[in-house]
């Protein structure tokens, strides 16, 4: 599969390598599952369509939140989770937003780190750009970790 999608959409493929946690198979998966991802005009229809959004149940005047929606592609959202845990080990903007949430349920806040790749994935897509670390946060992070 990685090998079809390198030659057929590379420009794509390299797009999404660039962004720290998904590797070759990733974005094959992500290329495969999706389509053209050009098609989504913004973040949050993209990150609907993965289920990386809440549930929300309404009837008459009551409005529950339940928690992310059964109705998406399970199995690439599973690997979007999987992939943000790797993301917080090598991107430091991550790392920080991880830190900023700790405390609280840490399944949730995985969930809004994959949900973070997510609109990262569709902007580097729709740029056409590859990803770049943000090199201003790393002094941060070094102090942080000391």
């Amino acid at each position: 599969m990685r090998a079809h999608y390198r030659k057929t959409n590379k420009k794509d493929y390299n797009l999404l390598k660039s962004i720290p946690g998904i590797g070759g198979y990733l974005s094959s998966v992500i290329l495969a599952e999706c389509g053209d991802l050009r098609r989504f005009n913004n973040e949050g229809q993209f990150s609907s369509f993965v289920g990386l959004v809440p549930g929300i149940y309404n009837s008459g005047g009551s409005e529950k939140c339940l928690g992310i929606t059964p109705r998406s592609r399970s199995q690439l959202r599973s690997y979007l989770v999987e992939a943000a845990w790797v993301a917080i080990r090598k991107d430091v903007e991550m790392q920080n937003y991880y830190r900023n949430h700790q405390g609280k349920n840490v399944k949730s806040v995985i969930i809004k780190v994959a949900h973070k790749m997510a609109r990262r994935i569709l902007s580097v897509i729709k740029t056409e750009t590859a990803y770049q670390i943000n090199r201003n946060l790393i002094p941060i992070a070094i102090a942080i970790e000391k």
